[in-house]
């Protein structure tokens, strides 16, 4: 039988020259985990694993039905015996075979076909006959203008600029991404898709950019030196997270991030990409996957579309990038290779006259930085812009700038090019008509727990992170802390900083963010009860489920309810609540597996959740049940 020698594989990796080696050790990063092979034969044991299944999705149609007539014929695997069982011409069986070599399932031994174990076994369970028909017709690609791979990479880079020098934190699931409504929310600002979206997050995160910590997403010790680099560095590792990804973020819908991976994928891109390389179109290769990667055609689509956002494909074949990307060993060759198109762009802001920044070029961090702190980011005609305001300059001051040194530093970004209007603005600070009143003390915070603390009587905003009292500092200490909000007492400045509440939890190891305000607006505003809000929205439920469910929204704890979507069908389900969302019940479907939400007119009936789960996922869903 072919295959059971491994010594004769083990000599003929020896023979192997250095591209050949290279080119299987790229395809098979599992034979490279510690301990690294020392040599052929502990090289070939690793190949012969099971990792070599999966090495299979990477080849064609004739490659399976070859390798497949090769473990049939078994000591009489020759070409010309293949060929004759597959009806293939010599020259496609002969590539066919060369692919199976490629990926490290197959060897020569003496004229004879050889495979290694898991892959015989595999083969030899085939039942059918299969035919080597060589590739089928693709035309030849169209490689788009140099203009059309940058704009693709910088718009890429721009992005993730946006998403990590941002001063609003994004918000992310208690299980882990980012929910629908927080990417609907980005997606506004930006002005993307979904899928942009999607692949850009899980690139940031793949590249170790980004991590989630609680319910809150911050950037990690590599962003300043990635902030810093090159373009050509910065593109090449998100590039090089792409390519090694080992699912495809625009494939699922419910959350970027998500822990669900499949190797699939990752074979998909590489067999499609590696199908591009001489110049075929790579539509044409996705709409042929059938035959190019028989396994996993399925996620060629995908393929095409996020090498598309990610600049690898421009036009209809394989740019520039890449080709390198196909050809290089890491991120520094890839960076190398890519340095002369993906180039700096010279950061220019340009103020016009309504008060609207416009950046040409690259989004430098200092450019980030005044921006940030000193406009409102906004989309209009797909482009982003930023717009000055009387409050968004009232926000910088109250952060700590001051209007010297903002103009300073917008002079040096619009080339001392400020606009009389904008110049106007900042100088208000300090010019016409003032009012006064008379504190006793002063509570600094963030923006959104200053509009908490003024809900409370005694108190007036003076700035949106600063809240005024006529009481003493003393009344006012007690009065936030009894409130729950935690208060740190500055006698010497006469003020008291405070943080948001938080809600312990005992099970997570990090610092929680409280959820969402709830939204009511069609129930009496003295902040009723969860169990009053649940028997407001439904009447028919019981004491006892009313306080079931309400037990689980206040504790976020699981629940067992059976409910009635707007189709009509019922069905029962273990969900766990996360917040309200205006007339919705924002929760974690286990059924599902992801997030939901819940009309609570129609739920039916509540119960206490088993103590573990094992419901059917039904992933064609919709996300409003």
């Amino acid at each position: 039988m072919p295959g059971m020698d491994t010594g004769s594989f083990a000599r003929y990796l020896g023979r192997m020259d250095r591209a050949e080696l290279a080119e299987v050790l790229r395809v098979r990063p599992e034979v490279r985990t510690a301990p690294v092979p020392d040599g052929p034969g502990a090289l070939a044991e690793r190949l012969s694993g099971r990792g070599s299944l999966a090495a299979v999705r990477l080849v064609s149609r004739d490659a399976v039905a070859a390798g497949q007539a090769a473990a049939g014929l078994g000591p009489g695997a020759t070409v010309d015996a293949v060929a004759a069982l597959t009806g293939g011409r010599g020259e496609a069986v002969r590539s066919a075979l060369g692919e199976l070599r490629r990926v490290g399932v197959a060897w020569p031994d003496g004229g004879v076909v050889c495979l290694v174990p898991p892959v015989l076994a595999r083969f030899t369970r085939a039942t059918g006959h299969m035919e080597v028909t060589g590739p089928p017709a693709v035309e030849l690609g169209r490689r788009g203008a140099d203009g059309e791979l940058r704009s693709s990479v910088q718009h890429l880079l721009r992005v993730a600029y946006a998403l990590l020098d941002t001063s609003r934190p994004m918000v992310g699931l208690q299980r882990g991404g980012v929910g629908v409504q927080e990417r609907q929310r980005l997606g506004a600002a930006l002005g993307l898709d979904d899928d942009y979206l999607l692949l850009v997050l899980d690139l940031l995160f793949a590249a170790g950019l980004l991590v989630q910590v609680g319910t809150a997403f911050e950037v990690t010790a590599r962003y300043e030196r990635w902030r810093g680099a090159t373009p050509a560095q910065q593109w090449a590792e998100l590039a090089w997270a792409w390519f090694w990804l080992s699912h495809s973020p625009t494939a699922r819908r419910s959350a970027a991030v998500s822990k669900v991976e499949s190797p699939h994928a990752r074979a998909a891109r590489w067999a499609v990409l590696r199908a591009g390389r001489d110049g075929l179109s790579v539509e044409g290769v996705a709409a042929a996957a059938y035959w190019f990667c028989p396994a996993v055609h399925q996620h060629a689509v995908g393929v095409v579309r996020e090498a598309t956002i990610v600049g690898v494909v421009a036009g209809t074949a394989l740019s520039v990038c890449g080709e390198a990307l196909l050809a290089a060993r890491d991120t520094e060759a890839l960076a190398a290779a890519v340095a002369e198109v993906v180039v700096p762009m010279r950061c220019e802001v340009e103020v016009l006259d309504d008060l609207k920044a416009v950046v040409f070029g690259q989004l430098t961090v200092e450019a980030a930085r005044v921006l940030e702190a000193s406009a409102e980011s906004l989309v209009e005609d797909g482009a982003r812009v930023w717009r000055f305001t009387a409050a968004s300059v009232r926000a910088a001051f109250a952060q700590g700038w001051t209007q010297e040194s903002l103009l300073a530093s917008l002079d040096e970004l619009t080339r001392h090019n400020v606009p009389w209007a904008l110049r106007a603005l900042l100088g208000e600070r300090g010019r016409g008509q003032v009012r006064l009143r008379e504190v006793g003390c002063c509570v600094v915070a963030e923006a959104d727990v200053i509009a908490e603390v003024l809900r409370l009587p005694g108190f007036a905003e003076l700035a949106p992170t600063v809240a005024g009292s006529a009481m003493p500092t003393s009344e006012v200490v007690t009065q936030l802390r009894s409130e729950g909000f935690a208060v740190i007492d500055d006698p010497s400045s006469g003020s008291v900083v405070v943080r948001r509440p938080r809600k312990a939890r005992v099970a997570a190891p990090v610092e929680q963010v409280e959820p969402v305000a709830v939204d009511l607006p069609d129930l009496d505003p003295d902040e009723p009860s969860t169990a009053q809000i649940v028997r407001g929205r439904n009447r028919k439920l019981s004491k006892k489920a009313v306080s079931l469910l309400a037990g689980a929204i206040d504790e976020q704890s699981d629940v067992r309810i059976d409910y009635v979507d707007g189709k009509g069908e019922a069905s029962r389900r273990t969900i766990t609540p996360i917040r309200w969302d205006g007339p919705f019940l924002l929760a974690w479907c286990h059924m599902r597996e992801a997030d939901r939400q819940f009309r609570v007119e129609r739920i039916k009936s509540v119960s206490p959740a088993p103590s573990s789960t094992a419901e059917p996922v039904d992933s064609t869903a919709t996300r409003a049940e």
